[in-house]
């Protein structure tokens, strides 16, 4: 499947939670950016039809600026994908694009979108990201205010400086101010920018401290999946952890290589020497096991004295290799204990969407071995 289609497809994919960092946020900003610009096509065809009586030609200029602006954010999306850290600022300076081209034709109806980039940007609890927004906003309202004034629908408020009640400036229906605005350089940034910027600063401090929780949320979350996901007593992956992974397709589209191990004669160690030295019995060989593990493998405690590691794009000679290396590690720590300590050891390979099949092969496997040390 292309680039494209393989970014489309994430976009408006029902399932959406992602564990790489900001993806899920950089699919919801992108979906909320695709309303934005239908909302404002449907202003647009209102308009056209004299639901609306926004001047027409106003209206047709943002438009076409809003569509040129949307091809390239989409070309620009594309090439760059939905797991790169550029990607969430590529979000937030379209919307704050998009804000600015609203506002600049359309003037005092849209005055309140303005905050826009800074509420996308709290969807990601990043402090460098929100300063970005704050200041991509205020750059939006110096924008917007300006070509507004001189390009966009006249803000009668903007032109006549207006200060009195509507009955103060109007008789028998007729308005009795005339006078346009002399220095729209300065006044407009002193009625307009400036005040509407201490409303920005207002709004992304209250922002501001929504990333902090959401931020401090997020983490939490994070270490209670961690530590729900881990044993206690040998730092694995536990068994639920296990079957959230054989259940998921995180290996579907490759090779794998499983090896199981099965403590050998952890009861007579229980019964003799006690539990605790069981208990460090199953420690030491989860801490063998967890030594030969490379970067491309997960080890699991599948049960009380079985292990499971599953090695990605895992062959039969690394499997061996790997066997071969533990069983090294393990001589070297049972030479130097009190009591037995060894495991039975068994591996197989296959296709990752096979998974429950090659567990079930490697476990023959490690019994198999059980019982030749039986012999």
């Amino acid at each position: 499947m292309s680039k494209d289609k393989i970014v489309w497809s994430e976009i408006f994919k029902k399932n959406t939670y992602y564990e790489q960092k900001d993806k899920m946020q950089n699919i919801f900003s992108i979906r909320c950016i695709i309303i934005v610009f239908l909302l404002y096509s449907f202003t647009f065809f209102l308009n056209l039809i004299d639901v609306f009586i926004v001047d027409t030609q106003i209206f047709v200029i943002s438009y076409v600026e809003m569509i040129v602006a949307l091809l390239i954010y989409l070309a620009l999306l594309t090439s760059i994908g939905l797991e790169k850290p550029v990607t969430k600022y590529l979000n937030i300076t379209v919307i704050a694009v998009m804000v600015t081209i609203a506002g600049s034709a359309l003037t005092y109806h849209t005055v309140i979108i303005v905050v826009i980039p800074i509420i996308f940007s709290s969807m990601y609890a990043d402090k460098k990201l929100a300063n970005y927004a704050f200041v991509i906003t205020i750059l939006s309202i110096i924008i917007t205010t300006y070509a507004g004034y001189y390009n966009g629908v006249c803000d009668a408020n903007m032109a006549l400086l207006t200060t009195n009640k509507l009955s103060d400036i109007s008789k028998d229906g007729v308005f009795l101010m005339n006078e346009v605005n002399k220095n729209p350089l300065a006044t407009l940034g002193l009625y307009y920018v400036v005040p509407r910027s201490l409303l920005a600063t207002c709004f992304y401090a209250v922002c501001k401290n929504v990333y902090h929780i959401v931020e401090k949320m997020m983490e939490n979350a994070i270490r209670v999946k961690t530590l729900a996901a881990m044993d206690d007593m040998t730092g694995m992956y536990n068994r639920n952890k296990l079957l959230e992974v054989v259940n998921s397709d995180t290996y579907k589209d490759m090779q794998v290589a499983i090896i199981y191990w099965d403590i050998n004669r952890l009861k007579y160690v229980n019964d003799t020497f006690g539990h605790l030295s069981g208990d460090f019995l199953i420690v030491k060989i989860a801490e063998s096991i967890r030594q030969v593990c490379g970067e491309q493998a997960e080890t699991f405690r599948y049960g009380g004295d079985e292990f499971i590691m599953i090695i990605k794009n895992g062959t039969a000679d690394l499997a061996e290799e790997i066997i071969a290396k533990w069983k090294k590690v393990v001589t070297e720590i049972d030479d130097t204990s009190k009591f037995p300590i060894s495991a039975s050891v068994g591996y197989a390979v296959g296709q990752g969407e096979d998974i429950r099949t090659i567990i079930g092969k490697a476990d023959k496997k490690m019994y198999a071995n059980k019982d030749q040390r039986r012999e």
